[in-house]
């Protein structure tokens, strides 16, 4: 606090008073008092609720938004239900299946000269493309084998079970650093599934098929 003239200083304020003396009776008499701010306090205050609106915003977004470690949904292995309506079903060549809805998606049908002959590519229809594919061959699968996992920035693994909680495999997934996720899974039966780096929701949209893999109940599994 300082005191000048007639001015009092204290902090951040001015506080101003004007007296009018009384000599007869030796009284000091406040006229007006007033306080005066020495700074504006209106570009503190919008930097204030700019820097509350941002921090509340980002707090929204990373509530909202998946966590760049969740795993796909787990992968159980039974017995095939009827076809499903509208679902192309794939037929690997071990006995598994996998129903594919043919409103989403669109197959592609490889055969080799040399065994595994069979292998299947799944697209999503629509602007941003997403591939599944379905194949015993590892070959098809080299970027998914080491490169991915090798600079993800979250990998994680599992194995895989049949309804009665037999290992039927393992599922591998990871994501990198830009939040986009990939997956790779090997059935015990040697048929193998994967979807190289994409955004999570499409990925999810790949799991499904992922998700919807059966055995034939007419065919014995070659595990």
């Amino acid at each position: 606090m300082s005191a000048t003239g007639r001015q009092l200083h204290i902090d951040g304020f001015g506080v101003t008073q004007d007296f009018a003396s009384n000599l007869g009776t030796g009284r000091c008499v406040a006229v007006s008092t007033r306080v005066v701010f020495l700074w504006d306090p209106q570009p503190m205050i919008s930097r204030l609720l700019a820097v509350t609106f941002a921090s509340c915003s980002i707090g929204l977004l990373f509530s909202c938004s998946r966590q760049a470690t969740d795993p796909p949904r787990a992968v159980t292995v039974s017995a095939c239900a009827d076809t499903i309506a509208g679902a192309h079903r794939l037929a690997a060549n071990s006995g598994l299946r996998f129903d594919v809805p043919e409103d989403r998606f669109r197959v592609k049908t490889g055969l080799r000269d040399m065994p595994p002959e069979r292998l299947y590519v799944v697209t999503s229809i629509g602007p941003a493309e997403a591939k599944l594919v379905v194949s015993p061959d590892p070959g098809d699968f080299r970027d998914l084998e080491v490169a991915y996992p090798t600079f993800s920035q979250h990998v994680g693994e599992r194995i895989m079970r049949d309804s009665e909680g037999r290992s039927f495999g393992t599922d591998r997934w990871g994501y990198l650093q830009s939040g986009e996720r990939w997956r790779y899974v090997k059935f015990s039966t040697g048929d193998r599934v994967g979807y190289e780096p994409l955004p999570p929701r499409q990925a999810d949209l790949l799991d499904q098929i992922v998700s919807s893999v059966c055995f034939s109940r007419d065919e014995n599994l070659k595990k």
